[in-house]
């Protein structure tokens, strides 16, 4: 059975024994089932992530993504189908949502520490460590039942990092509930962590997530795969997109002059005229561009006479809804581009009439 050109089915989903009989390293699940009450949730399900690869998990509530975690985590066992762990490291698990136990949050760091069985000294580092990359701050002293859902969530992921890179990571709507400096400091941690060979299976529905960590994205629907998408069906996508808003002053010619120069430069996908002050010969652009290129466009814009009045976080290209109904991840810019003018190697001015 396949799902066609871009999907996969259980056939491609298996991986392939190497030449000596054995599996890549990593962690798979060969049509594994299950039933919870006599409801079945997981219905043959195959997944496998090799060591330094990420698999996100998307699907509606009830698609049975957090009863797979728990599976891979070996806390549910399989009515049928195997579970192949095919190294021997450790397992971490972050649940979605950390019961509000009654230890402060260096408390229970410190046990979940001592119990994964690492050395005071290396644990008393990892915890300091973790708790200002992740900026937990005062917290680090507070009783985890008065701290918010976000913080909370903060002390959830830093226990299940505690054992450091390596293994198995499993990660329940990690980035839930956390402010965007720290749910940074987690995707750039898990990407170093990802060049360290730890494999990571998270169900997440954030789209930049997606797009900066999946090597694999697997759509559940009621207890079954869906769609299985892999790294190279994401690049179509093509790089995340960040918003500028610059200001530039002088007379029509010399902004269109100036526009001419600029628009032609590599990753622009569009500039908006958003409005002007004409008294004193001043405009507003909104810039679209590839994330990539940022920093140079922003040294050409200021080159150019401008100045930078915002730089606002990164758009992603995925269209979550889309994804969820199994839609490949790149249909929709592709009807887009289709349906209208113009495509992403000639940007346009819009919102007003050129300079």
């Amino acid at each position: 059975m396949k799902w066609g050109k871009h999907g996969t089915g259980r056939e491609e989903d298996e991986p392939k024994d190497d030449e000596a009989g054995r599996l890549p390293a990593g962690v798979s699940l060969q049509h594994v089932s299950k039933r919870l009450g006599g409801v079945p949730v997981l219905s043959e399900i195959n997944l496998h992530v090799e060591s330094g690869e990420c698999a996100v998990l998307v699907g509606r509530n009830g698609s049975g993504k957090s009863t797979l975690l728990r599976t891979l985590a070996g806390l549910l066992v399989p009515d049928k189908g195997v579970v192949c762990q095919t190294f021997k490291e450790k397992k971490m698990y972050a649940l979605d949502g950390l019961p509000r136990l009654p230890f402060t949050s260096a408390e229970y760091l410190w046990e979940m520490g001592r119990i994964r069985g690492i050395r005071p000294a290396l644990l008393t580092q990892r915890i300091n460590e973790l708790s200002e990359l992740l900026f937990l701050g005062s917290a680090l002293g507070q009783n985890l039942s008065l701290l918010s859902k976000g913080t909370l969530q903060k002390v959830n992921l830093i226990q299940a990092m505690l054992p450091g890179p390596g293994g198995l990571m499993l990660l329940d709507e990690p980035l839930s509930g956390l402010d965007i400096p720290a749910q940074e400091a987690v995707v750039s941690l898990l990407q170093q962590w990802k060049k360290e060979r730890t494999s990571i299976v998270t169900a997440c529905h954030e789209a930049l997530f997606i797009e900066r960590m999946a090597d694999h994205v697997y759509v559940l629907q009621k207890g079954r795969v869906l769609r299985h998408w892999k790294r190279a069906d994401l690049k179509e996508l093509g790089e995340p997109i960040v918003r500028i808003q610059s200001e530039m002053k002088g007379s029509d010619m010399e902004l269109l002059h100036t526009y001419s120069n600029l628009v032609e430069q590599e990753g622009v996908l569009q500039i908006d005229r958003h409005w002007a002050r004409n008294d004193r010969n001043e405009v507003v652009w909104d810039w679209k561009v590839e994330r990539s290129k940022t920093d140079r466009m922003i040294g050409r814009i200021l080159a150019a006479g401008g100045s930078i009045v915002s730089v606002l976080q990164e758009e992603s290209r995925v269209h979550l809804e889309r994804l969820l109904e199994g839609h490949h991840p790149a249909d929709h810019l592709k009807e887009s581009i289709t349906e209208s003018a113009p495509s992403h190697s000639q940007p346009c001015i819009m919102e007003g009439e050129s300079p």
